[in-house]
């Protein structure tokens, strides 16, 4: 006879199975919905260029000689060189826009000023949407999301202010920040325990395919117009796709939206062609549940104890050190003109196919840990190299080795993170993570900014930050075929006994004997429950995790070597 209470899947796995339709047309549709995450193009504004769709408006009464995009000389008794102050772009290649300020005829401290807004906008976007996520529902945020995306891209294509422009890409980064880490979240908590490693790499492609190829992408349109319009037409389309995206259960199940999980997982049964009975039910397994259901939903609570607030700290500074090494990384190969858009591309689909391999053996956090010391590795050597300025050597593959790993790495990062926190907080400590990563980033675009990324100190900063994420990766709990956690408590993560919100479904009219018992269990005589209860009280201690039980664990190993 089963254990009672110890159930290896999530309810939605329960009713559904590991694997059908209904979880591949949702995992379809998340990954297009991360898509416009590859359209906002002022995430890296300084790296951008001007195109030959862009012209300046001359007058008619001068001669003029030597015109430019941003000036033009005129022939009179002294030649005189005359800013620009009027242009035309055309939108689409159909439509001519005039146009009063341009924002690549600034110098390059507003190009860069204009990037840090963009992403001080993802700072407290990510945050805030990821608390709204854990209080009202992950696709109520992707909703918000994508219309605010549409809405503040078709303003941007027609603004003409400088003002209003940069107050508008803050406020479409603050506003269309939460589906960066939404649908991931979403098909985190929907998948099951064997497929959510393939399926989590499938919706976050785009965002890892926009970290390195939106500049590309930007620059290859005619001007930044038609690249907004084009954004905002795609952000329509994607709103009708929401009609057929589902919440997640899993989030309904522990907001006690029964009804509606329910709802959700029964038409979900019949894309998968299961068979339910007509009074399907989900109940939770014990009395217990109510009380973690009930249970305050603040995220200080989590500070309180000593794994749940190793475990935020550490995922923070992983995630501030991992975007300021891939920034610096990036920024350096742009403007050194040695990005090679393709090579990366197929060395990154390499990687991907070694990595499916590798997932039989090694666990996620492990790979994690190659990727993470063999780019930053190579950007150390990038360093090193332009510090020494070697000729007559080619090193772009180190620079497409580096891309492609660094692009590898952000995908395992996005992976790991959202399966080790409860649902309660899941989506705000992932925004939380998302922030402090744009923080990095800034910070490595100040230093650009202050003309300090040749310098020599750089180079030890780069190896520090290395090793700190290689040594961050040793204290990660694993996450390969393991349960998403329901709550928070200072405990081992891989006990049993942490996992005390639990559900049971009856999906057949004739329920199986493991079933029943569990009915029993949660709904029996008050004898019964306060026996089993008691039992189930007796937890296993806390088993410690971070650098002091490494450390422990080295020493205590050193010796019985040494005995």
């Amino acid at each position: 006879m089963s254990i009672i209470g110890t159930i290896y899947e999530d309810v939605t796995t329960d009713v559904l199975g590991l694997m059908g339709t209904w979880q591949w047309l949702v995992t379809m549709l998340l990954t297009v919905l991360m898509m416009p995450a590859m359209l906002n193009q002022y995430e890296d504004m300084f790296l951008l260029k001007p195109t030959n769709y862009i012209k300046c408006e001359l007058p008619e009464i001068h001669d003029i000689v030597n015109s430019s995009l941003c000036s033009f000389t005129i022939l009179n008794n002294i030649s005189e060189e005359v800013k620009c102050n009027k242009w035309r772009t055309k939108l689409l290649g159909i439509i001519w826009l005039k146009k009063s300020w341009l924002i690549f005829c600034d110098d390059k401290f507003k190009l860069l000023s204009t990037t840090i807004i963009c992403r001080l906008g993802f700072v407290f976007g990510c945050i805030i949407f990821g608390l709204i996520s854990d209080s009202f529902g992950r696709k109520r945020v992707i909703t918000i999301n994508i219309v605010a995306e549409s809405f503040f891209g078709l303003i941007l294509t027609f603004c003409d202010s400088e003002a209003w422009f940069h107050l508008l890409i803050f406020l479409r980064s603050l506003f269309a920040s939460g589906y960066f880490y939404t649908g991931i979240i979403l098909i985190c908590e929907i998948a099951s325990n064997s497929w959510r490693t393939y399926l989590i790499t499938i919706v976050t492609l785009p965002r890892v395919f926009a970290i390195a190829y939106i500049v590309p992408m930007a620059n290859s349109l005619p001007n930044l117009e038609t690249f907004n319009f084009m954004a905002c037409v795609f952000c329509l389309v994607c709103i009708i796709l929401l009609r057929w995206l589902p919440e997640s259960p899993h989030w309904l199940l522990y907001s006690r939206k029964v009804f509606l999980a329910e709802k959700i997982l029964f038409k979900a049964a019949l894309k998968n062609k299961i068979k339910l009975c007509s009074d399907f039910k989900i109940r939770p397994v014990n009395h217990k549940a109510y009380n973690c259901l009930d249970e305050n939903r603040t995220c200080i609570n989590i500070f309180y104890t000593y794994n749940s607030r190793i475990i935020v700290i550490f995922s923070l500074i992983f995630w501030t050190l991992y975007n300021f090494l891939w920034s610096y990384l990036y920024v350096k190969t742009c403007t050194d003109d040695r990005m090679l858009y393709i090579e990366v591309l197929v060395f990154f689909g390499i990687l991907e196919c070694i990595t499916l391999l590798l997932l039989k053996k090694f666990k996620l956090k492990h790979i994690l840990l190659i990727n993470v010391t063999i780019m930053g590795t190579l950007t150390t050597g990038i360093l090193i190299f332009n510090r020494l300025q070697i000729k007559g050597i080619n090193i772009s593959f180190v620079h497409t080795a580096a891309l492609s790993t660094g692009m590898m790495g952000h995908t395992i990062l996005l992976n790991i993170t959202p399966r080790l926190f409860a649902i309660n907080v899941r989506a705000t400590i992932f925004g939380c993570c998302h922030s402090s990563g744009q923080l990095g980033t800034i910070i490595c675009y100040l230093l650009y900014l202050l003309d300090y990324d040749d310098h020599k100190s750089l180079i030890f900063v780069q190896i520090g930050a290395t090793f700190m994420l290689t040594a961050l990766c040793y204290v990660i709990p694993d996450v390969d075929g393991r349960e998403l956690p329901d709550i928070v408590e200072d405990m081992d993560y891989f006990s049993e006994l942490s996992k005390p919100l639990r559900w049971v479904t009856q999906k057949t009219n004739s329920p199986s004997q493991e079933e029943v018992e569990m009915r029993i269990y949660s709904f029996g005589s008050t004898v019964r429950n306060s026996s089993i209860n008691s039992h189930s009280a007796e937890r296993i201690p806390a088993r410690a995790i971070g650098f002091k039980n490494l450390w422990q664990s080295l020493v205590s190993s050193v010796r019985h070597e040494l005995r």
